[in-house]
């Protein structure tokens, strides 16, 4: 073997110790010969996979190449960067290879810095230098792959670290070692490189200085560490970046003699610097007081300028004292007082109000200034000012009145498109309205264009399930619709409730027990117990059941399967090969069989449930073609004569099917009873449904359990025109298609059908009248009573009646919330317990019965309080099918207000159709506006001003609703602010009031309860509003809060609205 095809061996196979065995071997005559070639091998490595890959995938092998190539350098790059070090003669020639991307690859494993090492020592000292710097300027982070070898390659040699930024930040991301030559170097350089303060992001004082730390302040001189850090905050930053030199600067602890020199430069740092930086400026600072009055003004203008409500509070404190010293320079901080006016901290702009009328005597100059600055502060705060400084102006004259637009005009509704067999609109509900109208007056006007309109979609539509039993879909219907149109028939019947014949499937159960040598064993127990699985139905067996048979199969442990004895009623039947035979002896097909196994092992679960796997001949009750001890059926059985000391070996053979060897001396003798019946055709009369659950499976309705009341209104609709279809009784129009985009429909043009109607001779469907009169605008309508009561027929009669009356009754709606209590929905209460996990809102209906079933047992029965898959089905379109009635709908709404991530759910775009309806709201809509706006949802603040500028606005159930939400639910109460704030700023304030007056009772803490920034700013906000709407009139738990002597910012809010709202002096 040659010198080259033994490294090329070594690098291919990665054997990567026995590569540098081999290399630090190497004479400078066979480096040279090897480095000449090395380029060579990627190229045929490359070549040689990509041929193979070739021929495996001649499909698709160019991108399977790019993945093979990829995976072999991946896992070859060690080898390859070794062998560089090794044979390459030249240094830059050395780094080229070795951060090329065949050998510097990214997904590869990390190189054997130590075996790199090795091999580089036997190079020359000047070729290692050379190789460690120009490796060392390659390195661009410091998760560089070659980072490591470079730090390892600058100790290892002996070189001068290169002034390279990312270098030192990989030098302190690298392990440490002792005595690190590098150290006296790159330690410095710390405080100029880029990266390196991330790197050190880590480190920590507590307990006690980490390794970095305790190294710069032991290695370094102290003046260099000081200077370092300040320098290194001028420069700036992330607060990531400069946590280790804050802690470096904070362990050196200067002392006021050291900070001194530097203080212009600490003063540089309190505007802009991160906070923590600016908080050790500031400390510096006060360290190295008294200052110079100028350097004094601009430290405090720096520190009220800043965010932090810690360095604001520094800076007026400092403030304070610099005007008590000298109270003729207090024009001076005029400035940085105004401007702490207008902080986002409360205590501050508090504080720096208290200051001002503190000295209010030494600022009487500068009044224009302050009162400019009152528009910033909260109004009680203002107010004390503006009386202070305001002069003879009126109070009233310098707060700043918050303006408020006008509420928006409710939009005049919009007329319902025309009737298209084709509609192509977003909403779908409006497509299904037109498309049910075009349909039913094309069969009347011109059944054959319509026909003829419709085949091509037919044809089309070729995978919908013709023998499908349910249909809750909409666009299913409507399919159905078109495909009885075009091709009458299509669809079978389904055939009323009958008796029916179907297989029952094999049961076994099985018994293990030891038995003495000798014993006489039972082939039949005394007392048979036969289990027999299956789904329970309502209904009777008929006499012409088959009955059950019950077969007892016994085997020893000393014969195995093979020697078992079938048993039924005392006498032995045909048995063999694991199976019985009830229709005579087993034919030679049979004996070929895989004894004790069963030839659809794989498929025996569906096996026993479909028994007619063979051809059974006719008349035919029992099926013998199954196994009667399958696999499955013994595997207990094996592992419980284990259990009693059978030989493993022995039970194995048994598993197996093969001969059984005999037992051993001491071995046990155990006896196993397989009890198996047989699968069997059963003969069963289901039992009758109730008539409406009868019509509905005739209908192909799904079950009311499945679909939401609305919706399953609808799929009755679409089920009473396919009916009317097959029987040829459809009317020549539709009586409930809309005639506005809320779902109204206008009294004249009911009546108007209705004559169409009576003029054809055809009654309209029952559920299409009934959904007609649910749409009628509310109260009564005499002259389209009138009317309707000329016309003959029975619909006509009864929407005279309807017309003449009031409608419908509203029923009585509500919502309880409840919560899972041990698998069990159970009510809150008046309280939350501690801790609950899902929370409902369970609707509530009462309804007075019309006499309609389809309004009573369908439209208004009690809906669901889950979600589900299908059950919000069209939950869109639900406002339209009760436009007087939008309470109930909202009623329906409620399981998809909370629990709405992957079903139907309740957006902006449902409540403004709720809105646009009639009727009246109660807390159901208002648990939806709640929640829309406890989240914060884009599009609820036009909808609720709608509704505020029609007067219909429920606020205080809202209000109610809201503090339930908050307290019930993951929603938090700032986005509910910043919604309510957004509601009042576009002119809804009035209403915004209501809702927080109802809403504060309910949010605020009660006894025992923690007081949180969020209630402080809950009642802040609420203040505010009460003053924007000259609110009056106590509310008893504010006014409690009002009376504590307390002086945190919530009780100071409280105050503040209860001075409001009383009239009293906060």
């Amino acid at each position: 073997m040659t010198l080259w095809t033994e490294i090329c061996d070594l690098i291919t196979r990665h054997q990567v110790t026995r590569l540098a065995d081999r290399l630090v071997t190497l004479t400078e005559e066979e480096r040279a010969e090897l480095g000449g070639r090395l380029p060579g091998l990627v190229k045929e490595l490359r070549r040689a996979r990509t041929e193979r890959v070739r021929a495996d995938h001649p499909d698709d092998f160019e991108e399977m190449a790019s993945w093979e190539i990829g995976d072999l350098l991946d896992e070859l790059a060690d080898a390859l960067l070794l062998t560089g070090v090794g044979v390459i003669t030249g240094p830059a020639a050395a780094v080229t290879w070795m951060t090329s991307r065949d050998v510097n690859r990214r997904w590869a494993e990390e190189p054997d810095v130590a075996q790199v090492c090795r091999v580089a020592a036997t190079r020359p000292r000047e070729w290692r230098r050379d190789v460690a710097v120009r490796l060392a300027q390659r390195v661009r982070r410091p998760a560089d792959r070659i980072a490591p070898l470079a730090v390892a390659l600058l100790r290892e040699s002996g070189a001068v670290p290169p002034d390279h930024d990312p270098l030192v930040a990989a030098w302190l991301a690298a392990p440490s070692v002792a005595d690190d030559p590098l150290t006296p170097v790159l330690l410095p350089r710390v405080f100029d490189a880029d990266g390196a303060g991330r790197a050190l992001r880590d480190e920590r004082l507590e307990p006690r200085p980490t390794r970095w730390l305790a190294a710069a302040s032991r290695e370094l001189p102290r003046e260099q560490v000081l200077d370092g850090c300040v320098s290194r905050f001028l420069r700036g930053g992330e607060a990531q970046d400069l946590r280790f030199f804050v802690r470096l600067h904070t362990l050196l602890d200067p002392t006021p003699a050291e900070s001194a020199p530097r203080l212009r430069d600490y003063l540089r740092l309190l505007p802009s610097a991160p906070g923590t930086v600016a908080e050790l400026a500031a400390g510096q600072v006060r360290g190295a007081m008294p200052l110079e009055h100028a350097d004094l003004v601009e430290a405090v203008d720096a520190l009220t300028f800043r965010d932090e409500a810690k360095l604001a509070a520094t800076g007026l404190r400092w403030l304070d004292q610099a005007i008590r010293a000298t109270p003729e320079a207090a024009a001076d901080f005029v400035t940085a007082l105004t401007m702490a006016y207008a902080h986002k901290s409360f205590d501050v702009r508090t504080r720096a109000a208290e200051l001002t009328l503190k000295h209010a005597d030494l600022f009487a100059e500068h009044a224009e200034a302050i009162l400019d600055g009152i528009p910033q502060l909260p109004a009680d705060l203002g107010v004390r000012l503006a009386a202070q400084f305001g002069g003879d102006r009126p109070v009233e004259d310098l707060i700043e009145a918050k303006e408020f637009p006008p509420l928006p005009e409710a939009p005049a509704p919009e007329r319902f498109p025309e009737p298209s067999i084709f509609p192509n609109y977003h909403e779908r509900w409006i497509g299904w309205e037109r498309w049910m109208a075009a349909f039913v007056a094309g069969v009347a006007e011109n059944r054959t264009n319509l026909r003829r309109g419709l085949r091509p979609h037919v044809d089309q539509r070729t995978e919908y399930p013709r023998d499908r039993k349910e249909i809750a879909d909409p666009d299913e219907w409507q399919a159905v619709l078109a495909e009885e149109l075009v091709v009458p028939g299509s669809l079978p019947e389904i055939p009323p409730v009958g008796p029916e014949k179907f297989w029952d499937g094999a049961s076994h159960s099985v018994s293990v027990r030891p038995v003495l040598r000798g014993e006489e064993i039972e082939l039949e127990p005394p007392k048979r117990r036969i289990t027999v699985s299956g789904a329970w139905r309502p209904g009777r067996y008929l006499d012409d059941d088959t009955p059950l048979r019950a077969i007892f199969i016994t085997w020893t442990s000393d014969d195995g399967p093979a020697g078992a004895v079938a048993v039924e009623a005392g006498r032995r039947i045909p048995f063999a090969n694991g199976r019985v035979y009830l229709y005579g002896q087993p034919s030679d097909d049979d004996q070929a069989l895989d004894p004790g196994s069963d030839e659809f092992d794989d498929y025996e679960d569906v096996a026993d449930a479909v028994p007619d796997r063979r051809p059974v001949e006719p008349g035919v009750r029992y099926d013998d073609s199954v196994a009667a001890m399958p696999s499955h059926a013994l595997h207990g059985a094996y592992e419980r004569m284990a259990d009693l000391g059978v030989n493993p070996d022995r039970i194995a053979a048994m598993r197996q099917g093969l001969p059984v060897p005999p037992p051993g001396p001491d071995e046990p003798l155990v006896a196993v009873t397989v009890g198996f019946v047989p699968p069997r055709l059963r003969s069963f009369q289901p039992r009758a449904l109730p008539p409406l659950h009868e019509w509905r499976r005739r209908h192909r309705l799904p079950h009311p359990n499945h679909l939401s009341p609305p919706t399953d209104f609808l799929v009755n609709r679409y089920a009473e025109l396919y009916g009317a279809l097959r029987a040829g009784t459809l009317p020549p129009v539709l009586l409930a298609t809309p005639t506005w985009m809320t779902g109204h429909l206008d009294p004249d043009v009911l009546v108007d059908r209705l004559e169409t109607c009576a003029a054809a001779g055809v009654e309209p469907l029952r559920a299409d009248l009934t959904q007609a009169l649910l749409r009628l605008p509310r109260g009564s309508h005499p002259a389209a009573a009138d009317r309707a009561a000329k016309i003959d027929s029975s619909a006509a009669r009864r929407a005279a009646e309807w017309l003449e009356g009031e409608g419908m009754p509203d029923p009585e709606c509500g919502l309880q919330w409840t919560h899972m209590v041990n698998a069990s929905m159970v009510e809150f209460g008046d309280g939350e317990p501690e801790h609950f996990t899902e929370v409902r809102l369970t609707p509530v209906l009462r309804a007075t019965p019309t006499g309609d079933e389809l309004i009573d047992e369908v439209l208004l029965r009690q809906p669901f309080d889950w979600s589900g898959e299908g059950l919000g089905s069209g939950i869109g379109g639900w406002p339209a099918m009760l436009p007087s009635h939008r309470e109930v709908v909202a009623v329906n709404m409620l399981p998809f207000v909370l629990h709405s991530r992957w079903y139907a759910s309740v957006t902006p775009a449902e409540l403004s159709r709720l809105a646009a309806c009639d009727g009246p709201m109660s807390e159901a809509t208002a648990v939806i506006i709640a929640v829309l706006l406890g989240s914060g949802v884009t599009g609820t603040i036009p909808v609720v001003l709608r509704m505020a500028a029609r007067g219909e606005l429920p606020a205080e159930a809202i209000g109610r609703q809201l503090a339930l939400v908050l307290r019930r639910t993951w929603r938090e109460t700032r986005p509910a602010i910043a919604a309510l704030t957004e509601l009042a700023d576009a002119g809804g304030h009035h209403e915004v009031w209501r809702i927080l007056r109802a809403l504060l009772p309910g949010m605020l803490p009660g006894e025992g309860q923690r007081i949180t920034v969020t209630h402080a700013e809950l009642v802040a906000f609420a203040a505010d509003v009460a003053r924007w709407t000259g609110a009056r009139g106590e509310i008893p738990v504010v006014g409690e809060y009002a009376q504590s002597r307390r002086t945190i910012r919530f009780v100071h809010e409280c105050k503040r609205l209860h001075a409001q709202l009383t009239g009293a002096t906060s």
